[in-house]
C-alpha cells in the first residue's frame, strides 16, 4: 500500500514538493523494501510504534527543518491523482490559515464517494451516518453540486499551513490512535482555525488499511481499535465537554458495576466474545476516568 501511495505521490503536477516516508516501526520487512523501491526518496525510521500522531509527527519535524511552508499528511493507504496537491494548495492560496483537506473514494472506476466533506465543521454527524452523507454515492452524480466549504474534515489526508503548527503546535500524541485529529481542531476552532474541504482535491482511502490481513480484521486487532476508540472519545469529551470522571464510569454502570466486572472476569476462566470485548470497552473507561494516556496495546504484536 505504501508503495502505490509514493508512486501516485511520484506522479503529481504541482512543481515543488518533497515526499517524506514515516516508517512506524513496521513489524516486517517494509522498511526495507521501501528503501529498495525508492532509493532517492527519504524514508524516516522509527524505532517504536508512536502511533498516529507520533509517527506524522516525524515527517512533520523533518519537513519543518528543511523550512516549507506547507504539510500534506496523507495515511500510507491512499493513492492520489496528479492534479490534488495543485487543487489543495489552490484553496490555501485562496482561503489562507486552515487545514485542508479533499474528496475521498471508496473505488475508483466507478467512483465511490467515502468522503465529500457534507458536515459542517461544527456540526455533530447522524448516528447511523458518521462519516459524510453521501458515503456510498457515485461522484459524478452528486459533483456539480458540491463546493469547497468549510466542514469536518479528517486525519487520512491534510493540509496544514506550517504557519499553523508554530503557532499553535501539532497533534497531541498521547491519544497514540483515533480523536487526535479531532482534538486538533478542537483546539484550532477556539483559535477561530477553521478545517475546510476541497472538492477538486481527489484521492481514494483503503481505511484502516494498515491494521487489516487480506483484508479483514483479526479479532484482537478489532479489540485494541475498540480500546483506543472509547478511551479517547471519553478524554476528548472529558477535555472538551466538560464530561467528569463520574459520568465516564456511569456510562459503564459505575465505579462499583466496573470494579464487579473485573472481578468477575478474572475468575472466569471460560470468557465470551461478549465478555471479551466488554472488558476492552471497561477499561478505556476506567484509563479514561483515571487520566491514563498513550500506548497501552502495541498493534505491531498482532502484526508480526
Amino acid at each position: 500500500m505504501t508503495i502505490a501511495c509514493v508512486r501516485s505521490l511520484q506522479k503529481l503536477d504541482y512543481p515543488n514538493y518533497e515526499i517524506i516516508v514515516v516508517d512506524n516501526d513496521s513489524p516486517n520487512d517494509s522498511y526495507q523494501r521501501l528503501k529498495d523501491t525508492f532509493p532517492n526518496t527519504e524514508i524516516v525510521r522509527s524505532k517504536e510504534n508512536l502511533g498516529y500522531a507520533g509517527g506524522n509527527k516525524l515527517g512533520v519535524d523533518k519537513a519543518l527543518e528543511r523550512g516549507t511552508d506547507l504539510i500534506w499528511i496523507l495515511n500510507n493507504d491512499t493513492t492520489v491523482r496528479p492534479d490534488s496537491l495543485t487543487e489543495l494548495v489552490r484553496s490555501f492560496e485562496k482561503y489562507g490559515e486552515a487545514i485542508y483537506s479533499n474528496t475521498t473514494l471508496m473505488s475508483e472506476n466507478p467512483d465511490i464517494i467515502h468522503y465529500a466533506g457534507t458536515y459542517d465543521y461544527n456540526e455533530e454527524p447522524e448516528a447511523n451516518n458518521t462519516y459524510d452523507k453521501l458515503k456510498g454515492t457515485l461522484l459524478k452524480e452528486v459533483f456539480d453540486k458540491l463546493s469547497d466549504r468549510p466542514a469536518r474534515i479528517y486525519g487520512h489526508s491534510l493540509l496544514i499551513p506550517v504557519s499553523v503548527i508554530k503557532k499553535y503546535g501539532f497533534m497531541d500524541t498521547d491519544y497514540f490512535m483515533f480523536c487526535e485529529e479531532t482534538d486538533y481542531f478542537e483546539h484550532l476552532r477556539r483559535a477561530g482555525v477553521t478545517t475546510r474541504y476541497v472538492r477538486n482535491a481527489i484521492l481514494t482511502h483503503k481505511s484502516s488499511g494498515s491494521f487489516k490481513e487480506k483484508g479483514k480484521l483479526k479479532k484482537d486487532m478489532r479489540r485494541i481499535l475498540l480500546y483506543y476508540n472509547k478511551r479517547n472519545r471519553y478524554h476528548y469529551a472529558k477535555r472538551w465537554n466538560g464530561m467528569t470522571t463520574n459520568e465516564i464510569l456511569k456510562s459503564r454502570g459505575g465505579w462499583l458495576q466496573v470494579f464487579k466486572f473485573f472481578i468477575r472476569y478474572s475468575l472466569t476462566t471460560s470468557k465470551t466474545e461478549d465478555q471479551v470485548d466488554d472488558y476492552y470497552w471497561n477499561l478505556a473507561a476506567l484509563h479514561a476516568a483515571i487520566g491514563k494516556r498513550g500506548r497501552v496495546f502495541n498493534p505491531n504484536d498482532l502484526l508480526k
